[in-house]
């Protein structure tokens, strides 16, 4: 099995004081499952507690263990559309998933806020945006 063109993917997501930060956690299992979950303390805008959960996938088994479950999840086709415009000049895939719904293990793209963030850097030569746009298209139709 080839090496998916991808550095590494991270996922992050904010627990605000009214959330049960256990439940914030799942959705970030369901959506980028496997390695360690980085926990960050911060301060909201009027001093209300926020913890920043976050995981970093660069192995090439679990970056190919996220990517098949977005791909069973039938949530590439949903990310194809517009995949030109989520890449951004350092060749990074922005993504943005429903965390509640990533809860209860659904995949989607969120429609508000309160989202997972998913970036995934895509490996391309030469290192240039029109090399990553063409990669995430390959990646997107199925050819790894």
């Amino acid at each position: 099995m080839a090496r998916m063109p991808i550095h590494w993917i991270e996922a992050t997501a904010h627990a605000h004081a009214t959330e049960d930060e256990g439940r914030v956690l799942q959705a970030i299992d369901a959506a980028c499952p496997g390695g360690p979950i980085d926990r960050s303390a911060l301060e909201g805008h009027f001093g209300n507690p926020i913890v920043r959960l976050s995981r970093r996938l660069d192995a090439p088994g679990a970056i190919r263990g996220a990517w098949s479950r977005w791909e069973d999840a039938g949530l590439l086709p949903a990310i194809a559309p517009g995949a030109e415009a989520r890449v951004d000049e350092d060749g990074v895939l922005h993504i943005r998933l429903d965390k509640q719904a990533a809860f209860q293990g659904v995949l989607a793209l969120a429609r508000d806020g309160d989202a997972i963030d998913v970036r995934v850097r895509i490996e391309a030569y030469p290192s240039r945006p029109e090399a990553h746009r063409r990669v995430v298209r390959e990646l997107l139709s199925g050819g790894r």
